[in-house]
């Protein structure tokens, strides 16, 4: 019932943020940039969120003790301990080692409304970064089982909000066995906190705990704002992730200090502790299972307050430790560090470690022309320093620093760059060529990026107004990456045998306005890849013909060459929103092969009408969140598998 009843909260998605918040957002003049933001905040869990959770092995909950303090645990479980119930309830079964917080917090930990125990989550993918957040609460009914002596634990939480999260500083990693786990399993040892004589470790660190927290590159917090006056889409906790470059969290006596990064600057987190200052850190040590659990107090530095007490930094939290526990292999797996994020900045310290080093190493991008397609859009190519090497549909990340300004405490003129960090990232509208040898993408020393003009963007207007015949240009390529990649043939058909013909693999692309970089690179590229047939239908959504860039679609849908992929079947179908006819769409679509133009917006009947065979193909989506949001709904009305769709979002 509870979960029906968050439906008819009071407060419009459109206008869920609390006092906590505005007043973070007001404070770093982004509230006016982010006011509509609580759209993507929903009662629920999406279709692709119910299938992205049921894949995990691992998630993060904050909860609360019987004092109100947040702590952090790691619940983990064989893939497939978490389920749903028409995402209204995230359901968890498994056993794990006692100790973990979240059994005393269910039994014994802060009543808020109608009895429930307040929760926050964070699901993460370490192999792709993808993460979503999930708040709500556990009423009595619901936890079935939580036995602080076996280790068994059987809870319906209660969904109240969810929301897909930035990706921008995960480590990708790899996990792997462990050995020390088992024993925690078969032991009754009652953890710390449930000790007779009461208590957790306190605020000393020991020289242990202190070593999990130097080699983090990460930590997730837990945060509150509970006002049982609120609706559930206002009130309640929430879990996030930090992350950085190993020791990016640094040790001040009994105190943790740590920078927060640019990211969506909805300031959940901040927000919530700018109200309540209690907040739950969780250390991770992937490489032997440690888990450090920490419960303080948190002060906000911002400005130059934040560059005295951690150098280089916009924002910084200092935690100031009242309780903490350590516990050993904790963790039924290890995780191996494949790749760190590669928006993380240097650690300020006296000595250069490995990030660092591999920070200076990078690759300088110029600016080499600039093609206009329409007013707002534009084709931008860089010559680089050095080779490089991308796959279609992945993006460019661009330092961007030489335009800023340095610290002020005001801005009045451009009051939004204070919290800016000059890095973008662009999506790669170029293709490398791919080796007939190897069937591998090639390095190459150019690629283009093909920008619209943000109204109010900082450095998107550099671009599109910069004066290249005059100056010139040259920027860091941070680096490349990404993994909304060109399907590669081959590895999606294994079983077929060297000697057999090729059955083309099948996909559709779904794009809106400048959300068709991607395709458009991912076209280039299958023009040139040697990797089996391929059957590509794009479906186009543009509001007028220019703005579908038309020069492009020339390109893309021109006759292949001699030395092109002749086993490439590409058919678009252009769907125009805001001309009712046009004489040059209609010679357009003469003139394109396989073309075929709508004036219309794309709806779910004409997606199976343009598409027959949609159902038996790998879709790829992107746009803006209105348009994604539009066609995830269709496609969940069409009864599309989540398993055959991808989608990349402009999300940092």
């Amino acid at each position: 019932m509870q979960a029906v009843e968050t439906y008819k909260d009071d407060v419009a998605l459109r206008d869920r943020w609390h006092d906590g918040e505005r007043k973070i957002q007001d404070l770093l003049h982004v509230r006016e940039a982010v006011e509509g933001a609580s759209r993507i905040f929903r009662p629920y869990l999406t279709h692709q969120q119910e299938h992205f959770v049921a894949g995990l092995k691992y998630i993060y909950l904050g909860t609360l003790d019987k004092e109100g303090r947040p702590w952090v645990s790691m619940v983990t479980g064989p893939r497939g301990f978490m389920g749903n119930s028409q995402g209204l309830t995230l359901e968890v079964k498994t056993i794990m080692p006692p100790s973990d917080p979240i059994f005393a917090n269910l039994n014994r930990g802060e009543v808020c409304r109608n009895g429930s125990h307040k929760f926050g989550g964070i699901s993460i993918d370490f192999t792709n970064r993808r993460r979503n957040k999930i708040n709500g609460a556990a009423f009595p009914a619901e936890i079935l089982v939580a036995d602080e002596e076996t280790g068994e634990l059987h809870v319906r939480f209660t969904v109240e909000q969810t929301i897909g999260n930035c990706p921008k500083y995960v480590t990708i990693r790899k996990m792997g066995p462990t050995k020390g786990y088992a024993r925690h399993l078969d032991s009754v040892e009652k953890p710390p906190a449930l000790a007779a004589s009461g208590g957790y470790d306190g605020p000393e660190l020991s020289e242990e705990a202190k070593a999990v927290i130097h080699q983090a590159d990460c930590l997730f917090l837990s945060t509150r704002y509970i006002d049982d006056d609120l609706p559930d889409q206002t009130s309640g906790m929430d879990c996030n992730h930090r992350g950085g470059n190993p020791g990016f969290a640094q040790l001040r006596g009994n105190k943790i200090i740590f920078p927060d990064y640019s990211g969506n600057r909805f300031f959940n987190s901040l927000g919530n502790l700018i109200h309540d200052n209690r907040i739950g850190l969780l250390f991770v040590n992937f490489d032997n299972g440690d888990l450090l659990h920490v419960t303080g107090r948190a002060e906000l530095f911002f400005g130059k307050e934040a560059q005295e007490h951690y150098p280089h930094s916009k924002l910084c939290i200092l935690v100031t430790v009242d309780d903490h526990f350590l516990r050993k292999d904790a963790l039924p797996f290890t995780m191996s560090t494949k790749e760190l994020s590669p928006y993380n900045p240097a650690v300020p310290s006296g000595h250069n470690n490995a990030a660092d080093l591999a920070a200076s190493a990078h690759v300088d991008a110029t600016l080499a022309n600039i093609i206009k397609h329409t007013n707002d859009v534009a084709s931008f190519r860089f010559i680089t320093s050095e080779p490089i090497k991308y796959i279609p549909g992945q993006y460019a990340v661009l330092d961007f620093s030489q335009f800023d300004n340095g610290y002020s405490h005001m801005r009045d003129e451009d009051p939004q760059s204070l919290n800016d960090d000059y890095i973008r990232t662009w999506t790669i509208s170029s293709a490398p060529t791919s080796s007939k040898s190897s069937k591998d993408w090639q390095e190459v020393s150019e690629f283009t990026l093909t920008i619209k003009r943000k109204p109010g963007g900082l450095m998107s207007n550099v671009l599109h107004d910069f004066p290249l015949k005059r100056y010139k240009l040259m920027v860091p390529l941070v680096t490349t990456g990404g993994s909304f990649l060109l399907p590669k043939h081959q590895a999606l058909t294994d079983s077929v045998q060297p000697d057999a013909e090729s059955k083309p693999f099948k996909v559709a692309f779904i794009s809106g306005g400048i959300g068709s970089t991607p395709f458009i690179s991912m076209i280039r590229g299958a023009r040139h890849m040697h990797d089996g047939p391929l059957d590509i239908k794009w479906v186009n959504s543009a509001t007028t013909v220019d703005e579908a860039l038309p020069q492009i679609l020339r390109e893309v849908a021109a006759p292949l060459k001699d030395d092109d992929n002749k086993t490439l079947d590409l058919s678009m179908e252009l769907f125009v929103t805001r001309e009712k006819s046009s004489l040059t769409g209609d010679a357009l679509a003469k003139e394109l092969l396989n073309t075929r133009i709508h004036y219309k917006r794309v709806g779910t009947e004409d997606l199976l009408q343009v598409v027959p065979d949609l159902l038996d193909r790998q879709i790829f989506i992107c746009g803006p969140d209105p348009f994604m949001d539009a066609i995830k709904v269709s496609l969940e009305d069409l009864k599309v598998s989540s398993v055959n769709i991808h989608f990349e979002a402009f999300n940092f």
